[in-house]
């Protein structure tokens, strides 16, 4: 146990910045109130004044995520910035912290600052005229997109190196030793001289931002008809 903390220097945002420290090392299943206890150096008993149990732990843990997230510069313009802004934070905040993705998956409570950073985009899209379940699918969507791509980019990025990196350098060499066959593999293969996981995340944010805005349009154009149709 590190040296006892001294009274009154406890607080809810030491303990969860305590707990996210011991996920970045340990991973999320090295998250106990007995270790987190001994990380600030305090009794397991003494963090049960800030959280009465696990869950409500990894409840304050997800709002400081959340906090960290809504940092970053999000413009509040419109709902196509907006969302783009949450992606990049999620993002941003996942790719350099990978071990708190099983937080936003965790059957707790919601805290504050989540419910805050979910209802702005929420409320712009509905102002857009987005039918309430196109809300929750675009939401999810650009969620899914941001923390898809930190745990495909960590799979990829293993402990031997960038593995797409490494099979187009393997695909030049296989395409050179058979002249005139996989054509579009060579191709694309002669061309590519260098690969970025951050051209494909602004590949994939801007066509998914591209799609839901076609999308919203084309059932914004279909409802007054049905509502013609029924009246």
């Amino acid at each position: 146990m590190k040296k006892r903390s001294a009274r009154g220097t406890i607080t809810r945002e030491s303990v969860t910045d305590a707990a996210l420290a011991i996920a970045d090392r340990d991973g999320f299943d090295g998250v106990t109130i007995r270790a987190v206890a001994a990380e600030i150096g305090a009794t397991p008993m003494a963090l049960y004044t800030y959280f009465p149990d696990k869950d409500a732990l990894y409840e304050g843990m997800r709002g400081r995520v959340f906090e960290r997230v809504s940092a970053t510069k999000i413009s509040r313009r419109t709902w196509q910035s907006v969302l783009e802004g949450v992606a990049r934070g999620v993002h941003r905040v996942m790719g350099e912290h990978p071990h708190w993705t099983p937080l936003l998956a965790h059957d707790s409570g919601l805290p504050s600052a989540e419910l805050a950073f979910i209802d702005g985009p929420w409320e712009l899209m509905l102002k857009e005229g987005f039918a309430t379940e196109d809300v929750l699918r675009a939401y999810g969507s650009v969620m899914s997109f941001a923390i898809g791509s930190v745990l495909f980019e960590r799979i990829m990025m293993g402990a031997e190196g960038d593995v797409i990196a490494k099979r187009l350098a393997l695909l030049k060499e296989l395409v050179g030793h058979a002249p005139g066959r996989y054509g579009s593999l060579a191709s694309v293969a002669a061309k590519v001289d260098r690969w970025r996981w951050d051209d494909v995340f602004e590949l994939g944010i801007r066509s998914l931002l591209a799609g839901i805005e076609t999308q919203c349009a084309r059932q914004a154009r279909r409802r007054p008809r049905a509502r013609r149709a029924r009246a």
